[in-house]
């Protein structure tokens, strides 16, 4: 985002000729956990007003002069506000609640010390109407509101209905206590409920109950909780009855007992326990402690939430037995903190058997989930019983791989032939698969191998029950379901692996021994398309040859929903001759200390080897096919070969 700076104060009074009104002001701010924020402006004018020709300009830091702006924000275009109706400015990420309420969206609501103008005119030529904020230093250390400073301003600002219009002075908005302020500052996630409900300038006696919010729930463990009461256009009279000089006094109730009337606006507390419901009643009465006509009163309910006793610890899966079909495994969990409540466990699709101990009898002990099939992920999720806890949480158990015998096959002997890393037709989640294929005239089982990123150890999968025909092909995939994976056939539903659309990875291997391995370069060497599969020439259908980009096109043959591959079939790429010099390295990676290079074309080859910070640490011509890498410690390693002033680039691996 540019940064622009211009002096707010520097500016004459427009005469307003946009033929604009000027009575619209900030009625609410939201600063809250996480994206939690918002803005509300109010028109104040008994007309429509167009927003074309305002803004909300912003300042995040410490502006170089007091006063300037460091962001022009504008509003959405052909955006209005109806009389004595309210827009709301929220961050796109913001809960729900928020969203739900909200004309426009904006990225850059950020921290509560932020201030923020309104303002009519241009960048270079405007006015301010209303303020939030403080712009005359570091937003930083915070605002001053009410007598409430905070440095990071956690805050929900109200305006009080008895601001008639805007202000552009902040000292004056925010007031030095909390009755001459022009805001009323609630808890932060507060006052979501009436968001885009202002109405404005209100002449009336008002009471607001700012603190708790209606339906608040707090924590259990929480002793005590504050209530916090503002009114407006009512003096609270601090006499106890007659002879003073204010209006009234508030009378209140709790749980429908009268409580002892307040004689002022300071802050009550009220004592809680676990699992409490409470009900506040506050209304004005005068100075006979009769209720004002028309009666002025607020209702609000809170509740202490139950304690969640039970508590899960190590959980474990155990297969049944180990073979190369599907086997069973069996899940534990271990926990403490039972005989509280009674408890509800369930699985994802009622998955499984539920055994072991009984946490709604026995205070600690272990759950057992059993008869679950090899390869089925599931949910369990623990209730307990809402009289007396709030236990409501998942735990996710993902299948153990139960193969029995391994069996490898030779380097090579399969290999990455097609990869649809980004889908168009269908989400990433959905369509992304990979195809391999068995180069030998034998059915090889995959029983127990291992697909995986290059780079990212927590995204591995074990093959379970899969073979693959000799000279045929395999399709993996996360979506096993071909109406919504895109429209291929999915041989075997893989999880936890996700393909980089730009640069990435996969590797297969058996026993620690990679079989093959195919690294993409996001576009360099290798094709980074959409909606199309990358695919291996058929002529190069070799561990050695997969490792360079130049062998891969982009699908021609479209299929399914509309995306372009071959999934399970020979890959459709025309092959053109050979004119342009590629070379292959292999073994890759090498804990032989030598690797061999080839080229197709003739003629000497330099090697240079670079380390991870670019620095040179070999730098050779390459002698029979043969590069001497003993002296690399293990590691990652570039290495630039050039042959004829053709040059490539090409990841090694010194394991």
């Amino acid at each position: 985002m540019k940064h622009i700076y211009f002096l707010l104060f520097t500016f004459f009074p427009l005469n307003l000729s946009f033929g604009q009104v000027t009575e619209l002001y900030f009625s609410k701010y939201g600063e809250g956990s996480s994206n939690n924020k918002f803005i509300e402006i109010y028109n104040g004018t008994s007309q429509t007003v167009d927003l074309s020709n305002y803004a909300f300009p912003s300042v995040s830091n410490a502006p170089t002069t007091p006063g300037e702006y460091e962001f022009w924000n504008s509003f959405t275009a052909g955006a209005t506000i109806a009389a004595g109706d309210v827009y709301v400015i929220a961050h796109p990420s913001a809960d729900p609640t928020i969203l739900a309420s909200a004309d426009q969206t904006h990225q850059y609501l950020s921290n509560g010390d932020d201030g923020y103008a309104l303002v009519l005119g241009t960048e270079t030529s405007y006015t301010v109407i209303d303020w939030l904020g403080d712009w005359n230093g570091d937003p930083g250390s915070g605002w001053a509101v009410a007598g409430v400073t905070n440095a990071t301003m956690d805050h929900t600002l109200t305006r009080k209905s008895t601001v008639c219009g805007p202000n552009n002075d902040w000292t004056a908005s925010a007031g030095t206590t909390a009755e001459d302020s022009e805001w009323i500052v609630g808890a932060s996630d507060s006052g979501w409920d009436t968001l885009g409900s202002y109405s404005g300038c209100v002449t009336d006696p008002t009471l607001t109950i700012t603190s708790p919010s209606n339906n608040q729930v707090f924590a259990s463990g929480t002793t005590s909780v504050t209530l916090s009461v503002s009114v407006a256009n009512f003096v609270v009279d601090q006499t106890p009855i007659n002879g003073g000089s204010g209006d009234g006094h508030i009378h209140w109730t709790l749980d429908g007992n009268s409580q002892p009337m307040k004689y002022d606006t300071l802050d009550e507390t009220i004592n809680v326990v676990d699992g409490g419901a409470h009900t506040v009643t506050m209304f004005l009465v005068d100075n006979n402690h009769q209720a004002i006509s028309p009666a002025v009163s607020q209702t609000v309910s809170f509740s202490v939430a139950y304690p969640c006793d039970l508590q899960i610890g190590t959980i474990s899966e155990t297969c049944d037995a180990n073979t190369s079909g599907v086997d069973t495994y069996t899940t534990t969990l271990d926990f403490t903190g039972g005989g509280t409540s009674q408890y509800t466990i369930s699985t994802t699709n009622n998955v499984g058997t539920i055994g072991g101990d009984d946490p709604s009898s026995v205070a600690s002990g272990t759950i057992t989930i059993s008869g679950v099939s090899e390869g089925t992920n599931y949910t369990v999720n623990f209730l307990g019983d809402s009289s007396n806890s709030s236990c409501d949480f998942n735990r996710s158990i993902t299948s153990p791989s139960c193969a029995g015998s391994v069996s490898c096959a030779n380097v090579g002997d399969v290999i990455f032939t097609e990869i649809m890393q980004n889908p168009n037709a269908v989400l990433d989640g959905n369509g992304e698969y990979v195809e391999i294929y068995n180069t030998t005239n034998s059915t090889i089982d995959l029983e127990g191998w291992v697909i995986k990123d290059d780079a990212t150890a927590t995204e591995a999968h074990t093959i379970t029950n899969l073979t693959i025909a000799a000279n045929g092909y395999a399709v993996l995939g996360l979506d096993a379901n071909s109406s919504t994976n895109g429209g291929y056939t999915n041989d075997h539903q893989y999880n936890l692996i996700s393909l980089g659309n730009g640069a990435d990875g996969l590797i297969l291997e058996c026993s620690g021994t990679v079989i093959d391995q195919v690294i993409w370069d996001g576009g360099t060497a290798f094709p980074d398309p959409t909606g199309k599969s990358m695919e291996l020439k058929t002529n190069k259908y070799t561990s050695t040859d997969n490792d360079d980009g130049a062998n891969w096109y982009e699908a021609t043959t479209s299929f399914g929903a509309g995306d372009f591959g071959t999934p399970g079939a020979q890959n459709s790429l025309s092959v053109p001759s050979v004119t342009n010099t590629y070379f292959s390295i292999f073994p890759n990676p090498t804990a032989s200390g030598f690797v061999t290079i080839r080229s197709n074309q003739m003629g000497a080859v330099q090697a240079q080897v670079f380390d991870i910070l670019g620095k040179e640490v070999i730098s050779t011509v390459v002698k029979n096919e043969r590069l001497d890498v003993s002296n690399l410690n293990a590691g990652v390693y570039v290495v630039k070969l050039t042959q004829n002033k053709n040059t490539i680039t090409k990841k090694l691996i010194i394991q």
